[in-house]
């Protein structure tokens, strides 16, 4: 997956992402590039944006360009066919019909964990010198994003030990037990995720490979859901590089009408301007019809990027970093608009939790820093500082 380059455009849903996402791959072809543009949103629109039917396999859009849409049924019985028939036995045991089970089995946000897959699946390939991901709205890009931490989590604290219960139990009382233990082909299967969790994450958490996109139009509610969002994304590792401010009024809509509405938009600009002025903006007209089919894309294109390559790095500053300050370890992490109050630190072990708000992000600390504890947490010119001893304390 080295060479791909992947953008995540996200932001609350409604702000136009997903014409963004398809404009942005149209634009980077016409520079040459072969690119990919994915939905992870199970309801897509991404293929009514393009004017061109998508399916679960990639499509041709136009010379360059390739469009999918993810389907997590089509995901399931490709690639984790021993979980799913886990599961199916599972809720048959206890007395759920098989269609009912069917339905059952895929679980809340597991397109999410379909589109990661898929994207490890896809970058293997080398077909493609970008993915552009068009996702749901932001806190399920959250998930989304943050669900490979879960999962490296889960497999150095609990699978190990899951799995060696489960064979001393599968030769002890397992035979009499009616609820179905899970085949060591189930934990093939779980092993193997494992690994490719673990490239996606180190391909989304690499600022050379992976950043950010967020997406606002030019409204109090927005701003505000976008200020939360960049925080959150800081936290989790995530480069967010550049600012869309969709649908801006332009000059031509100083009176009628829409004459409030624009004079409320231009002091929303300046407010992202005060709040975002560290992160380089880019900012899209409204146009007066909907933005459908290519030719209207080609547009929206032209308007955001210029004469610019859509997969340029506007910014690549990572937003963690381990650092020593006056021969102690301290960790920077990059939170912009927190408040204070909403700030918990706790360590145990070699493991620091973290959580702003109702995110939590758990980091598996460096020997340095494992062996110490946290002396200080204070901010500093919107950086998170957190600073520890040299050694644990007694």
């Amino acid at each position: 997956m080295s060479g791909v380059r992947v953008i995540i455009y996200t932001g609350k849903g409604g702000v136009g992402k997903t014409s963004l996402a398809a404009a942005t791959a149209l634009s980077a072809a016409s520079f040459g590039h072969r690119v990919l543009v994915i939905s992870t949103d199970n309801a897509h629109s991404l293929g009514d944006s393009l004017g061109v039917p998508l399916g679960p396999d990639p499509v041709p859009v136009r010379e360059n360009v390739w469009g999918l849409e993810i389907d997590v049924l089509t995901e399931l019985e490709r690639h984790w066919k021993a979980v799913r028939e886990y599961l199916l036995a599972l809720l048959a045991s206890q007395g759920v019909e098989e269609i009912t089970a069917e339905e059952v089995v895929v679980l809340p946000g597991m397109e999410l964990i379909a589109a990661l897959l898929r994207l490890d699946e896809l970058g293997a390939e080398g077909r493609y010198d970008a993915a552009i991901l068009d996702t749901a709205p932001t806190a399920d890009t959250l998930r989304l994003l943050s669900f490979p931490n879960a999962v490296e989590w889960y497999f150095n604290h609990i699978f190990r030990l899951q799995r060696r219960l489960t064979r001393v139990v599968r030769t002890t009382v397992g035979h009499a037990m009616r609820t179905p233990l899970p085949s060591d082909s189930f934990f093939d299967t779980l092993s193997e995720l494992h690994v490719r969790f673990t490239r996606v994450r180190e391909l989304l958490t690499d600022p050379t490979r992976s950043t950010v996109r967020l997406v606002v139009n030019p409204e109090r509610m927005v701003i505000s859901e976008t200020q939360r969002a960049y925080t959150y994304l800081c936290l989790f590792g995530f480069t967010v590089e550049l600012l869309v401010v969709n649908r801006v009024f332009p000059t031509e809509a100083t009176g009628g009408y829409f004459a409030a509405t624009r004079g409320e938009q231009q002091a929303n600009l300046g407010t992202l301007r005060e709040l975002f002025g560290e992160l380089p903006q880019l900012s899209v007209p409204r146009y007066p019809t909907e933005v459908i089919g290519l030719g209207a894309l080609d547009r929206l294109g032209r308007d955001v990027f210029g004469e610019n390559d859509p997969l340029r790095r506007w910014s690549s500053e990572p937003p963690i970093r381990f650092r020593t300050r006056g021969g102690a370890p301290v960790i920077e992490i990059a939170l912009k608009h927190p408040d204070p109050k909403d700030v918990e630190l706790a360590q145990k072990g070699d493991t620091l939790f973290l959580r702003v708000g109702p995110y939590r992000r758990t980091i598996v600390l460096p020997v340095a820093y494992a062996t110490g504890h946290v002396e200080k947490a204070f901010f500093e010119r919107g950086t998170f500082v957190i600073r520890f001893s040299s050694r644990r304390k007694a």
